[in-house]
Formats: C-alpha cells, structure tokens, sequence
C-alpha cells in the first residue's frame, strides 16, 4: 500500500471517529471500535491524537455492574468559535457560537444599497475579533449568507443589493487569517434547519421574506444545480407578461407571493403608502376584509408553488419560512389542505424551526464541519 494510500485510510478513520463523537452525546473507545468497525488499536491512536489537539476530552467513567469501567469521551464544543453572518436587504444580523450552536450571541447592524459590503464586514469581522475570548482556537470560521447566487465560494447575482465584489469572501480571508464561506442564505437555511430540527435526507426550505429563496437538499447533500442558480424558485414565472422583476423576467413568483409583494399589495388596496408586517398581521387578526383577502392570496400562490415543488422533487419535507406561516398557526394547514384536493403526494409541510436565524445556524454547521473536517455535523440528540 503506497503512503498516500494509508494517509488517505488514516484521515478517514479519524475523520469517523471525530463526526461520531461530535454527533454522539457521550461515548467510549470501545463503543467507537463497535460502532465504527474499527480495531482498538486504530481507535486508541486516533482519539490520542484527538486528545492532544483539544478536539475532545475524557469526562469520567460509565457505569457498569462488571469489570472495567469505561472512560467516556466527549466533543470540546467550546474549543473554538464561529461567526455566522446574514446580509439581509436592509440590516446585517450575525451570531456568534460555540461549535455545536450553543452559547449564541446575536447583533444587528444597519445596511443599506448606498454602503460598500465589504468595509461593512470588515467593520463587523473587526469588532468581533477585538472581543476577547477563552476558546484554544479562537474563531475558526466565518460564513456569509448572500440573497442571491453564489458559486464556488463566488458571488455571482444579487437582486436586492448592489452586487458586492464577487472574490468578497477571498478578501476577507485574506485581510484576517480566517477561513470564509459565502453561500446563498436558503441554501444555509436549508442545512442549519437539517442539522437543528429536521434531520431528512431529502428536504426543502423555502424562505419568504423580500423575495422567495430555496435550499434543497438531496441524499443529505446541497444540490447547487450546475453554476449555483438551482433553488432560486422566487424567479420561476407565475404570471407571463406580469410585475417586473429585477432579475429581468416579468412575473416572478416572488413578485406576488413574497411578504414584500403582499405587503405591498396590501398597503396599495389600503391607499396607505407602506404597511409592516406587524400592521398587516394585526389587521388579519382583526379580519379587515383587504387582509384577510391577501392572506388568502398567500395561501393560494404559495399552494400552487409548492404542488410544483413536490411533484418536480417528490421530497420527503418541505420547511416554510415566513412571518405569515410562523405567526400564524393555520397557515399551513389551509396550504395542506388546498394541496390534498389537487395532488396526493406524500410530502411534510412544517413551519421553520429556526426561523430568522436559520441562515445563521446554517453557517455556523458548515464553518463547524471545515474546521473539523468531518461531513455531517448533526446538532440534536439522534434519540430525540
């Protein structure tokens, strides 16, 4: 066997052992060798190895009514820390967290189509380095959720802010010594709510805010599509010939099913010049004819999307996201039950777990498997 073969079967090895701890509550060397199919030997070493690096660590003994008690072993969640960022249309929110998504701290920073992306986020990355902190390894990553396109680390479409330097991540790591991921928000939505709630191989998550973003996840693993464009659902056309859409299409879903087309519509049949979220949903509880009516509206375009989605992806669930949905509890059942008179798929509709922070908690997932090199972080207990 060459040497590069048995570097390649030693990283692998370790790369098991570690994701099962992390994903595992509390385990010992020879629930590893079990589990794992590995020999004690290997599984001695590797979690020596991972001792040593302040990965894990030993908590004590199991107990047992015969011979010798087991030594435990636990994940150091709190060796390192992430920074997980969302570049929203009108504010930047980031969270920090230790790296199972625990110990979370969260800000909010105003952002505008006239400020430059990257000095904001160098302004952001600045001050978040200058607060001290206690874990060996400092912050080990920093991820970045885009509302548009993003490819290979690259930013390649943005229709609601100016499009920011495509290399952004690059400069940023470049500028702090840090490993930085950008990626499009639904697509991190869609990975923190798998990883946090939901643990389906299959699944969708559609987030409805400005405009209608999607993650999709096949076989647990994002599907980007072949440059990045898969998922942007909101520009499929509704309507030919309808609303304008800064993408350049006329019609877009987003245009009329997005709290923002709804928002607006509604302020328009109200003669108001703007409605908030918190305005509209009052008025639905206080059943104003024009609200009740958009709501209605809601329920039936977001129905006719998602009987598209289920019959084109026959997924397993498909997680909503939205001020509607989440505030208001029968949402989604008149969508479940709008979609069983047109199709009788098998398909979960849940609100979103997470809600405005599952970009967030998706980018503190994939910072947290790139610095531990391990493919699938699982952040809930697998008994559960």
């Amino acid at each position: 066997m060459t040497i590069a073969s048995q570097e390649m079967i030693r990283d692998n090895n370790r790369r098991l052992v570690l994701e099962y701890i992390v994903n595992h509550p509390s385990v010992s060397r020879a629930d590893l060798a079990k589990h794992l199919s590995l020999t004690k030997a290997t599984i001695s070493n590797i979690v020596q190895e991972l001792l040593d690096q302040n990965l894990i660590r030993e908590i004590g003994s199991a107990r047992t009514s015969m011979g010798r008690k087991p030594i435990l072993l636990e994940f150091c969640k709190k060796c390192g820390t992430v920074l997980a960022i969302d570049v929203r249309p009108s504010q930047i929110s980031t969270l920090v967290s230790d790296l199972k998504g625990e110990d979370c701290h969260v800000k909010e920073y105003p952002f505008s189509q006239r400020d430059c992306l990257l000095e904001r986020l160098t302004e952001i990355l600045s001050e978040n380095l200058k607060e001290p902190g206690a874990s060996p390894y400092g912050i080990v990553g920093v991820s970045i959720g885009i509302y548009g396109v993003v490819q290979n680390n690259r930013i390649i479409f943005t229709p609601y802010y100016p499009l920011p330097q495509e290399n952004l991540g690059e400069l940023l790591e470049q500028k702090f010594k840090i490993p930085v991921i950008v990626e499009n928000e639904s697509n991190l939505s869609v990975l923190g709510e798998s990883a946090f709630h939901y643990q389906y191989e299959n699944m969708i998550h559609l987030n409805i805010h400005d405009g209608i973003g999607m993650g999709i996840l096949i076989g647990e693993q994002l599907y980007k599509g072949k440059d990045g464009y898969a998922g942007e659902f909101g520009h499929t056309i509704l309507f030919p010939d309808g609303k304008p859409c800064p993408c350049g299409n006329r019609g877009c879903f987003e245009q009329y099913a997005s709290e923002k087309a709804i928002l607006e519509e509604y302020a328009l049949r109200r003669q108001k010049e703007a409605m908030t979220v918190d305005e509209f949903l009052r008025d639905y509880q206080e059943k104003i004819p024009e609200a009740v009516e958009m709501m209605e509206l809601f329920v039936k375009y977001m129905s006719i999307g998602i009987n598209n989605l289920i019959n084109t992806f026959n997924t397993d669930l498909i997680v909503l996201n939205s001020c509607f949905s989440n505030y208001i509890p029968d949402i989604i059942q008149r969508i479940v039950d709008y979609l069983a008179r047109h199709q009788n798929r098998d398909c979960r509709i849940l609100p979103s777990a997470l809600q405005d922070i599952s970009c967030l908690m998706g980018g503190i997932r994939v910072c947290a498997e790139n610095f531990l090199d391990i493919r699938h972080l699982k952040l809930q207990n697998p008994d559960s």
